[in-house]
Formats: structure tokens, sequence, C-alpha cells
């Protein structure tokens, strides 16, 4: 192939994404009886396509790919959810399912279960986390099957008994096991206790259609246990249902307070205002986030922070402040359409910049310096106007929530690590590598350790297992940079030894551990002496907000 050849070739190849959104966007037009001429030129050439092009086509993929084509020039958040996917997304909205209870991944060509849910269908049957999936009723899920294949052939099936061939590493069997599908619900606030005899700390990982009842439930356990003054903490939390945050951020507010509000060209304003109904007012709040914190959480987070009702303490989260509404399209697919903007009382959006490069755009939190992260007051020069807490507090715009309170975390301690951290912790190594390589180090703990206390001060994990961790982790294609260094071989222990905490004494376990190595706990205590001050409280220079 000539130089010249390859170079057309290539700058065709770039072109057919426009080729392709400007033909959607004919067929969009057309499917909503804009332009029927334009609907059949839209048909017109995926038939040519279909009857002349040179090799054979498949039209769902090809449709697909123009529509995601498409999306991406209009903003990073407006996406295509494929027929397949639509369950689940739905059931991450409604917060519950019909299934079996397990989350797993696919590791070495098999479906590996590393989570069971506790008295779920799965959890009864027997079925345990390290146990890889082999067939169900009959259907092989291992080689070739992607991940899309095998997911819908464990949740496509309309029975409500179901066989799964599995085979349990650790034993080295082989076994037949029925299980009966049943209702499960994901809990959203499954993480809560008390710190200390006053202090409770509580985790919202999602916001889903029953978060704001779990969070109530959470919230009145602990003020039963003798909580005064509260930690919650929304790190790692990407969002989902504006009115279950909204309906949180009520609990913390007194009546007629600005909670948000969205705004879009083709949408009204609309404001989401608290009914002094709450039941956590008084209360001191310390407000976790972190850069993967993002969109409905980023919304709670700043209302609390505009009204002076929460110290903001973490690194600066994600930055996303855009609606998106949910069109579903006749063949069962789902458009989430971006429809407005997210602002906060003070006027604020958090939206950060989009170049229509979505993996920058998704990887630009991974170039942050934790401490340097000053953040420019307005990212947008052409915004001159300056914002402002409830108590006079100044405020920054553009990119996210900026903390008050910076805190160095174990993902972003090392910069080794973090570069890694989407690949290092969605593949769930951590889990596999504890069931598979370190099940005796489990058992002995199991039987030594009783409690919470005594483990977390008893248990250490070796340097050898740290090593062997990495090397285990490298092969993995996209982790093969992994390397040793001092910070990147504590961040590996500590998060092995939560792993351990999780299995021995559940969510509760890990998130102590995890939360007390990074000296979480000591910094709240430090904050709540100073809340006040740092609030601003009593400074007789409150102010409304203009809006």
């Amino acid at each position: 192939m000539s130089e010249t050849t390859g170079e057309l070739k290539e700058n065709l190849r770039s072109f057919r994404p426009i080729v392709y959104a400007l033909i959607l966007a004919t067929g969009l037009a057309m499917g909503m009886g804009i332009n029927k001429e334009s609907k059949d030129k839209f048909s017109q050439i995926f038939e040519i396509i279909d009857n002349d092009y040179v090799d054979s086509t498949n039209n769902d993929v090809l449709q697909q790919k123009t529509i995601e084509q498409l999306l991406a020039q209009l903003d990073p958040h407006s996406t295509y959810i494929p027929p397949a996917l639509t369950e689940i997304n739905e059931r991450q909205i409604r917060g519950n399912y019909e299934g079996l209870g397990i989350e797993y991944i696919k590791y070495q060509d098999t479906p590996f279960v590393y989570s069971v849910t506790a008295g779920g269908p799965a959890d009864k049957a027997g079925i345990a986390a390290g146990d890889r999936m082999i067939a169900i009723n009959g259907k092989r899920l291992v080689d070739s099957l992607d991940v899309y294949a095998i997911r819908e052939a464990i949740q496509g099936i309309a029975d409500k008994e179901i066989q799964l061939d599995i085979y349990r590493r650790k034993t080295g069997k082989s076994l037949k096991i029925k299980i009966v599908k049943e209702q499960i619900v994901i809990n959203s606030s499954a993480v809560f206790y008390m710190v200390n005899k006053t202090l409770g700390y509580i985790q919202i990982e999602r916001f889903s259609g029953s978060t704001h009842e779990q969070f109530i439930n959470a919230l009145e356990q602990l003020k039963q246990q003798g909580m005064k003054d509260l930690i919650l903490d929304l790190r790692n939390n990407g969002g989902g249902l504006l009115t279950e945050a909204v309906a949180i951020a009520n609990e913390f507010l007194e009546k007629d307070e600005l909670i948000a509000y969205t705004y879009g060209n083709k949408r009204q304003r609309h404001d989401y205002i608290a009914d002094g109904n709450g039941v956590f007012k008084d209360g001191k709040l310390v407000l976790l986030v972190n850069h993967n914190t993002a969109s409905a959480s980023e919304i709670l987070a700043g209302a609390l922070q505009d009204n002076d009702r929460a110290v903001v303490m973490g690194n600066r989260s994600f930055g996303k402040g855009l609606v998106q509404e949910s069109f579903r399209l006749g063949d069962g697919s789902l458009l989430r359409l971006t429809i407005a903007r997210y602002y906060t009382p003070s006027g604020r959006s958090i939206q950060k910049p989009y170049l229509k490069d979505i993996e920058a755009y998704k990887n630009e939190i991974y170039s942050r310096d934790v401490f340097k992260d000053t953040l420019n007051p307005i990212l947008d020069p052409k915004i001159k106007k300056e914002f402002f807490t409830k108590n006079g507090r100044f405020l920054t715009m553009g990119g996210g929530i900026r903390p008050d309170i910076f805190l160095r975390d174990t993902i972003s301690d090392s910069t080794e690590i973090e570069m890694l951290i989407p690949g290092l912790f969605y593949s769930r190594i951590f889990d596999i590598y504890l069931l598979d390589h370190m099940h005796q180090v489990l058992d002995k703990a199991k039987a030594q350790y009783k409690d919470l206390l005594s483990f977390k001060s008893g248990f250490e994990v070796s340097e050898q297992y740290v090593l062997n961790f990495i090397k285990t982790a490298s092969r993995i294609s996209y982790l093969r940079n992994l390397k040793s260094s001092r910070k990147t071989n504590d961040i590996i222990a500590k998060h092995l030894k939560s792993a351990i905490a999780y299995r021995l004494f559940g969510a509760q376990g890990r998130s102590m551990i995890l939360n007390e190595e990074e000296g979480l706990f000591s910094k709240s205590l430090e904050v709540l002496k100073k809340y006040n001050q740092i609030l601003n409280i009593g400074n007789n220079k409150t102010r409304s907000f203009d809006y």
C-alpha cells in the first residue's frame, strides 16, 4: 500500500463518523415526522449499503456506532443504551431486580463470582464468592462469549428455577446447583456505623429509587445509638436519581432554603426547595467527596456547601452538571439525552469543560494534583460573576465541587496507581487475588479474629503477598504497567487488608479499615472542633442568594 493511498483511506475513515452522524440526524428528523423526503434518503442509503456494499454488514451495529458518534458531538453524557443493556440501566435506577443475587466479572474467559448477596437465592443455594460459572441451563458461559453475551445468557432466562454448573477452584470440584430467582433489593446505604459515642458515619453508593428510604433507616438507627454529628460519604458515588439526592438534602436544610435548580434551552427553570421537615437539621455534618463523586452527588454536596450546612472534605468532585432524560426507542433501546443543566443554590454550574474527546474528558480526573488543585475561580473567561455561600464564603465553579478541606485518600495517594485506578479497581483484581491466592490466609484470619477491633490492630498483609499481587495483576493487559514502589505497595496492602475485612465482617469492616488507615476519622474530629469557624457561623454576614 502506498503512503498516499493509506493517507486517503485514513482520512476517509476519520470522516466516516461525521457522514454516519449526518445520516442519522436525517433519520432522526424523519422519525419525528419532520421531513418525509429525508426518511426516504435515510432508508435508501442503508438499503444500498445492505444490498451493494463490498462486504457483509450488520445494520444494528452500524446504526449504534452512528448514534454514538452523533451524541459525542453534543456532550459526554448524552448516551445510547442498546436493548440488551436497558434492563441493567433501569435496575440501577429502580434499586431492585429479579435475579440470583450475585455479582461477577469475566476473568480468564470465565465468569468469576466476586460477591454473593447475603440471604439471596444464590447464597441459599450454596454459591460462594470465588466460584466460576461454567454453564447456565446447559448453555456454556466460557471461552468466546463476551461480557454482553454472558449477561444476556444469565438474565435472559424466563424460568424462575435455573441450574448453574460451577467450578469451585478452592476445592477443585465441579458442582451443579439449582437456584430459584427472587427479587433482589440493591441497598444504597448498606454501610453505616458509629465512629465514637456521638459521631456517626453513612456511606451512600448511588441514588436509586429506594436510597432516601434506606438513608432515613440508617440515620434513625444511628440516632438511637447516640449520634449527634454525622460523616456523610459520597466518595465514588457516580449519581443516579436527582429526586433522591434532593430528598436527602431536604433532611438537613431549613424551610425555603434552595437545594438546586435545573434549566435548559427547551426546559423551564425548576427549583427544588426544602420543606423544613428534615430530621437532621441541627447536628454538625462533614461531607466527603472525591474525583469520582458525580452528578446527583455533586448536587447534594453543592446544596449543603452553598447553604453552609456541611464542611465538604476530600478532593474536587468529577464535574458533571448535566441532566439526562430517557427516551425509549421502538426496539427497546434508550436514548439518554441531556435536556438541562444543574445549578447549585448560589447559581454555580458545576459542569467541567468538554472538548469533544470523551476519553480525555473522563481521564481528566487522573491528571489533577490533589493539593495544588486550586481551581481557577471561573474556568470560563466569559463568565465574570462571583459566587458565595449563604455566610459569604467565596465559591468556585465550572469543574466540580471544590472541598472546603482537602484530604489525601488512598485512591489519590500515588501517581502510579492513580493512573491505573479505572482498570485496577473495576477489574475486581483484589477480590480475585484474595479468593484465588490468599484463601488459606483468609481461613486462618477467620479462625483467629472474632471481632473487627482485634483484626484491625493485629492483622498485617505480608510484603510477599503484595509483590505476588502486582505480578498477578500485571498479567492483565491494561494493568501491565503496574510496578512496585513504596507508596503503591502500601496502598495495595491496605486494599488487600480491607478486602479480607469485607469477607470477615462485611461492608462495614472494609469501610472502617480504609477510613482509619487514611486518617479520615481523626481528620473529621479536627474539622468538627473548628466547624463554626470553617463555615463562618455567627459572623452576622449571612446573605440571601441572588436567584
